[in-house]
């Protein structure tokens, strides 16, 4: 699970107080390796390899659009001492605030990383994995919650709207509907990995984009990373079954603000807050281009 940490504890007593000359900067594409051993220090849940693959992933998307960079590290000489990874959506119009960590003994150095990502007043930054702990410091760093909870869904058991929905792999073509942005981002997520498909009913393409994640380890289930704005899950739920049953996953999870009409399930109150600071509020449902797709929560 990646998570932003806490960086705002005092250091524990024992730990030494580090020299005043630790500085923060934009990650450099030399740092990728020292950058990977300190996120599976902080992280650990996930492995030096996947946090290598994840960033050479990252660092080639942000290239490849020209976006800003990867994130911010603190550095005390030449070590890295902290990060905080920076991942913009296609446009670079909001930016996903992810795994950021501080080393003991330089944590009253962390809000350094803070200030450094969120100078841009003009972009819309999220943070879709917080810890409990941590969500009194995100509140106060100016975000607010735009979520109320999670739909934990089976959308195969819906009778709903049976039959009247397609599915297909690729890109619709004839008369269907599609929008070329949204065609885009379907490339560019399948490009990084996750399970995208669209469901063609009367005349229009709904696009859908999902990552595979294990539940303690174990049950995989489908997390939604980006539906369609007015995505009618009562003619769609089965059809989203169906495409989701090829890969052998029943349970889907989606961010909303109470229970969805037409999936079956049971939504989760206040279960996984996402919160974002900036002009535009997203919406449920949309979590292209952040760590849900980029690294995996």
């Amino acid at each position: 699970m990646t998570t932003i940490r806490e960086a705002s504890s005092a250091p524990a007593a024992s730990a030494a107080l580090p020299p005043r000359g630790v500085r923060c900067r934009r990650v450099e594409p030399a740092d990728i390796d020292a950058l990977a051993v300190l996120l599976t220090q902080g992280f650990p849940a996930r492995s030096l390899a996947d946090w290598r693959k994840s960033l050479t992933r990252l660092g080639a998307w942000t290239e490849a659009q020209g976006l800003p960079g990867l994130g911010f590290v603190l550095v005390d000489g030449d070590t890295l001492v902290g990060c905080l990874l920076t991942l913009f959506g296609a446009g670079g119009t909001r930016c996903n605030m992810s795994s950021w960590y501080v080393a003991e003994g330089y944590r009253r150095f962390g809000t350094m990383l803070v200030s450094a990502a969120l100078r841009d007043r003009s972009i819309t930054y999220v943070n879709i994995s917080s810890e409990r702990h941590t969500r009194p410091i995100i509140e106060a760093q100016g975000f607010r919650r735009y979520t109320e909870g999670v739909m934990l869904a089976a959308p195969l058991a819906s009778l709903a709207g049976l039959g009247r929905a397609t599915i297909s792999r690729e890109r619709p073509g004839g008369d269907v509907i599609v929008d070329p942005t949204e065609a885009a981002l379907m490339d560019h997520h399948a490009a990084l990995g996750c399970i995208t498909f669209w469901c063609l009913a009367d005349g229009r393409a709904y696009p859908f984009v999902v990552a595979r994640r294990l539940i303690k380890g174990r049950l995989p289930i489908a997390q939604v990373v980006y539906c369609a704005e007015g995505t009618d899950w009562r003619r769609l739920s089965h059809a989203v079954g169906r495409a989701l049953a090829r890969h052998g996953l029943f349970l889907l999870l989606l961010d909303a603000q109470g229970p969805v009409p037409g999936l079956p399930g049971r939504f989760l109150a206040g279960r996984m807050p996402k919160y974002a600071r900036g002009p535009i509020t997203p919406r449920c449902g949309d979590l292209a281009y952040t760590e849900a797709a980029v690294i995996g929560t």
